[in-house]
């Protein structure tokens, strides 16, 4: 029998891998799925815009709960924001940051949101 100490040493070592596996499992599909679910009337180009490259649900996250910024925030400008997001957390402090020094919505977008690269 293993001691408890071994046992909860497993424990740690265990969780600490899983991050890891479960950003390799989510992928775009994924988030076209969980986007539906937040919002049933989102058209394939705006949700294929959002979920382009998400290999975790934090695009989705903003998205979801871009509103508590801007009640009435367009559902472009979300997504511009949300798209390609690493931290959902972080994206939505920053636009909220910029709101409060009075930015545009799309200077603070370009500011806190994931810039596309230039072709």
């Amino acid at each position: 029998m293993l001691s408890l100490r071994y046992q909860l040493a497993i424990y740690v070592v265990l969780l600490g891998f899983t991050p890891s596996f479960s950003a390799i499992a989510y992928d775009p599909f994924d988030c076209i799925k969980d986007v539906s679910k937040v919002d049933k009337d989102i058209n394939d180009g705006l949700v294929t815009k959002l979920c382009s490259g998400a290999w975790t649900a934090e695009p989705v996250k903003c998205y979801a709960q871009v509103s508590r910024v801007y009640a009435t925030i367009p559902r472009g400008i979300a997504i511009d924001l949300c798209a390609g997001s690493a931290n959902a957390e972080n994206t939505l402090k920053c636009y909220e940051k910029a709101a409060e020094r009075g930015l545009a919505r799309f200077l603070a977008t370009r500011l806190c949101g994931v810039r596309e690269p230039i072709k």
